[in-house]
C-alpha cells in the first residue's frame, strides 16, 4: 500500500482524528516493516500508534530547549568539560550523552 492509501483507510476509519496525526500514524505504519493490511485490520495496534503519536506530541510539548549550556538538560547536574575535533571546546554529560559545543571566542579587532 501506498502513503495515501494508508492514509486513506485511517481517516475513513478515524474520523476524530485531524490531518496530522492521520499522516503521522500512516508514515509509522508505512515504515514498520509489516503488512500495512494487517496493522490496519488491528484496531488494537492501530490504537496504540495513535496513543504512541499523541505521547511523543505531549512530550515534545514539554521539553525545551537547554538554556543553560552548563547542566544537563536531563539530570540537571553539571556537564564537564570535553574536546571535539579540530580541538573545539565543549561540554558533555556522559550519562545522557548529552552534548553542546562551546562558540568560539570572538576575536576583537
Amino acid at each position: 500500500m501506498s502513503l495515501d492509501q494508508i492514509i486513506k483507510k485511517i481517516a475513513e476509519g478515524r474520523p476524530d482524528l485531524d490531518r496530522s496525526e492521520v499522516r503521522a500514524v500512516a508514515t509509522d505504519i508505512l515504515y514498520s516493516g509489516e503488512a500495512a493490511e494487517d496493522v490496519l485490520a488491528a484496531s488494537s495496534t492501530l490504537d496504540k500508534l495513535i496513543s504512541g503519536y499523541k505521547s511523543r506530541q505531549a512530550a515534545a510539548a514539554q521539553s525545551v530547549a537547554a538554556n543553560d549550556p552548563t547542566i544537563c538538560p536531563v539530570c540537571k547536574l553539571p556537564l564537564k568539560p570535553v574536546r571535539l575535533a579540530n580541538d573545539r571546546k565543549a561540554v558533555f554529560c556522559s550519562k545522557h550523552f548529552v552534548v553542546f559545543p562551546i562558540p568560539p571566542e570572538k576575536k576583537e579587532d
